[in-house]
């Protein structure tokens, strides 16, 4: 199949991963590193491979886990003694789910983008800071420019359209630029205007760094980005491994084993659980990984060696 035909067909697999509705929830006793034990309360959804994984990964962890099929909702005076119940949100649904759910305990976020997270908890302004965090779905802005650093071998020029709902990440991607030594050109694009247009406003970006912004990657305007880009013969780095599978020519990405590993580490260093607790700041995610589609590195004559698939930072012990 040629590749142009690939990306077409991959594209069409974009459709079918918008955040669906979550549905269930479990609670769990979970060892903390000291004092009493943590009550997890895992507040999930709509089966897919990778939420069966993480909860299978969890149950091994903490084999007190249980599956339930609904998550009641508190009493009030449930709300105000929730100190020792920890919920993990899965996914921007799950997110949602549990911030309507009026709890006011420790609030942990997992698979939930960090412009997702951000718009969520921007609704939210009566939970008291220092009560909900997250490791957001996407790599860090420093991983993805150190995989295109790898790439290109240090020397690029790296574009990145950003509208008003992904400018805040305007600001780390700058700094990862000035770490990696890359040339960093931003488009700030309006409501208004057309997404593949602005790509003519990044003149001199050897390669488009996307990140995940719904106002502007949604599945019809990422095909028509990566159709234009593929004529200019311009590589696309994406923000996920389903934009890999969609036609782009690289990502840092977090698998399951990833996830799991990072929200363990999360939760075995938040202590005792106590009414008190002040949970630290959101993050990117510390372990992640590289995916690449050969096809289309093919295509576009970039090479891609060994060192580039073994970029990454892995959780200890853990192989892959």
């Amino acid at each position: 199949m040629k590749p142009e035909l690939t990306r077409r067909h991959s594209l069409r697999m974009l459709a079918g991963l918008g955040w669906a509705p979550w549905a269930a929830c479990g609670v769990a006793k979970a060892a903390a590193t000291a004092g009493a034990p943590r009550e997890l309360r895992l507040i999930m959804g709509v089966e897919t491979a990778s939420g069966r994984q993480i909860l299978q990964d969890l149950k091994l962890r903490y084999p007190g886990l249980v599956v339930e099929a609904e998550l009641p909702a508190p009493s009030s005076e449930a709300r105000r003694n929730q100190g020792g119940v920890t919920q993990v949100a899965i996914g921007s649904a799950g997110l949602r789910r549990a911030l309507e759910s009026g709890a006011r305990g420790p609030l942990v976020s997992v698979l939930a983008s960090s412009q997702v997270y951000r718009q969520l908890l921007a609704q939210e302004a009566g939970r008291e800071k220092g009560t909900v965090t997250a490791i957001y779905a996407e790599a860090s802005p420093l991983a993805q420019l150190q995989l295109i650093s790898a790439i290109f071998e240090g020397r690029a020029n790296v574009g990145v359209l950003l509208s008003d709902a992904s400018s805040y990440l305007e600001r780390p991607l700058r700094h990862a630029a000035a770490a990696t030594g890359l040339d960093l050109l931003v488009e700030r694009v309006a409501p208004s205007v057309d997404v593949v247009r602005s790509l003519t406003r990044l003149r001199g970006a050897q390669v488009l760094l996307a990140v995940p912004d719904s106002a502007l990657y949604t599945p019809d305007t990422l095909r028509a980005i990566l159709e234009s880009t593929y004529r200019r013969g311009m590589p696309v780095v994406g923000f996920s491994s389903a934009t890999v599978a969609a036609g782009t020519l690289a990502t840092a990405y977090c698998s399951t084993d990833d996830v799991v590993a990072d929200l363990v580490d999360l939760l075995d260093g938040l202590g005792s659980p106590s009414a008190a607790e002040v949970l630290p700041e959101p993050r990117f995610p510390q372990y992640w990984r590289v995916a690449v589609n050969e096809s289309v590195a093919r295509s576009l004559g970039v090479p891609l060696n060994d060192r580039i698939l073994r970029l990454g930072n892995r959780p200890t012990g853990r192989a892959g």
